[in-house]
């Protein structure tokens, strides 16, 4: 079923669940009202009726009959029994009267007792003359008032399917109007292909959920079109970058084979095909590290990891890859407790991450003063790495996690542009998130926010 089938169906029902509800509540104090007022008819009956049968001397039944006749309406099927006591219950069995189980207790209370049976309404009525007591008993059929509740009952029944099927139709238009610019969005949505990624939904006109939803698909497009343009940027720029030392080791390879050479060109060419094939090497082995790093970590080698006993393994890293290094390590802000610089995750993956980034810190700055510190606020461990090296063009600061990107001021640095892409995915699995804020010539500082270990 459709989401405005759906709609319709229980827009439809419930209004119809709500009507009849009313239907119900209407007819059932409606009944209650037309029987008490039978009810009160037949009691002013049987006290009249009493009066005239126990005070001869003042209404004989001769009178009552003919004020009856003449001024009272006899009820359908109406009938009267007096009684000088308690009915006798093998009286009332062969008049096939059933009464409530609590009515002498109702009529010693001097209270009268009124009770249906079938269509037959009973009022019993004590009445006291002379120091004496007697019961009357009344009984009719509501004719009238059954025809009325008849007629009412068709009339509701009849309201109700008017009113289901008035729903109804409603639904199916106001469905209409809030399904429609969802179909028109599915249909537009259907023909964007990778080959018109550049297709967006028009915007809506009014604000709203529609508006909102148009607004998420079209930032949706921008994204898969930015996602897939640097898709291909990363393969051509990834294409080059394995031809250019492939290239080199096949022409040199080629050039010392094709005729005899004497030992010392021989070694030339080997250390150009020994330099290229390490440049190959080392680009390869970064692209398999950006590609493994994926987007979760296997559990079994996830744990506790303190960010300071961290920092120090990265400064020995780097002191044994880049002896002639000035990184500092600022520890004047770490918190008395260390939970607040405990944090989850991948012991291995993370000094990765944070070596690129201190890495890049002293080749951008030529080796100069770089500061690794580590902060803690209630909810994250913050580290950040300062230079105070070459810095990035402000322009192009939104591209330094895009593979292979390299800034323009870079040329003279050795590097392949997939350190901070690994760094910033890394990062990310780990619930964090990395910033760089930068002025060319002057510096830049690299902040790498952790959740904290709950």
């Amino acid at each position: 079923m459709n989401i405005r089938n759906k709609i319709t169906t229980l827009f439809t029902l419930l209004t119809g669940v709500i009507i009849l509800m009313l239907s119900v509540f209407i007819y059932h104090f409606s009944k209650r009202s037309i029987d008490r007022e039978f009810f009160h008819r037949l009691t002013v009956r049987g006290g009249i009726a009493a009066q005239a049968h126990y005070e001869e001397g003042i209404l004989g039944p001769d009178v009552y009959n003919e004020i009856r006749q003449k001024h009272l309406q006899r009820l359908p099927d109406e009938k009267e029994y007096f009684f000088d006591k308690i009915p006798d219950s093998l009286f009332l069995t062969s008049h096939d009267i059933t009464l409530p189980p609590d009515f002498e207790e109702q009529l010693n209370a001097g209270k009268t007792v009124q009770f249906i049976r079938g269509l037959t309404y009973y009022s019993i009525i004590p009445y006291k003359y002379s120091g004496k007591r007697y019961i009357v008993m009344m009984s009719a059929r509501n004719d009238y008032g059954e025809e009325g509740l008849r007629d009412m009952r068709q009339n509701l029944v009849l309201g109700i399917i008017l009113a289901v099927i008035i729903v109804f139709v409603v639904g199916m238009l106001f469905s209409a109007e809030i399904v429609n610019p969802i179909s028109n969005i599915i249909q537009r949505v259907k023909r964007i292909s990778v080959t018109n990624l550049d297709m967006r939904l028009p915007e809506q006109p009014s604000k709203g959920e529609i508006s909102d939803l148009t607004q998420t698909f079209n930032d949706m497009l921008d994204r898969l079109e930015t996602s897939f343009e640097t898709q291909r940027n990363f393969v051509n720029k990834l294409s080059h970058e394995l031809r250019t030392p492939l290239t080199a080791i096949l022409g040199e390879a080629e050039l010392a084979l094709s005729k005899e050479r004497d030992p010392q060109e021989y070694r030339a060419a080997l250390s150009v095909i020994a330099r290229e094939a390490d440049q190959l090497h080392h680009l390869t082995t970064s692209l398999l590290e950006l590609a493994q790093a994926g987007n979760s970590v296997n559990e079994e080698f996830m744990g506790s990891i303190r960010l300071d006993e961290l920092i120090l393994s990265v400064k020995k890293l780097v002191d044994f890859t880049d002896p002639g290094n000035h990184i500092q390590i600022n520890f004047e802000s770490l918190p008395e407790d260390i939970e607040y610089i405990t944090i989850y995750g991948n012991q291995n993956l993370l000094k990765l991450a944070i070596t690129n980034v201190v890495q890049n810190a002293c080749k951008y700055s030529d080796n100069g003063k770089v500061t690794i510190s580590l902060h803690a606020s209630e909810s994250q461990c913050i580290v950040v790495v300062e230079d105070r090296g070459i810095g990035i063009p402000e322009k192009e600061l939104r591209y330094i996690f895009d593979p292979f990107f390299r800034a323009s001021n870079t040329s003279a640095y050795k590097g392949y542009g997939v350190g901070l892409p690994l760094a910033q995915k890394i990062i990310r699995i780990h619930r964090g998130e990395i910033r760089f804020t930068s002025m060319e010539g002057a510096g830049t500082r690299a902040e790498m926010r952790f959740p904290i270990r709950s």
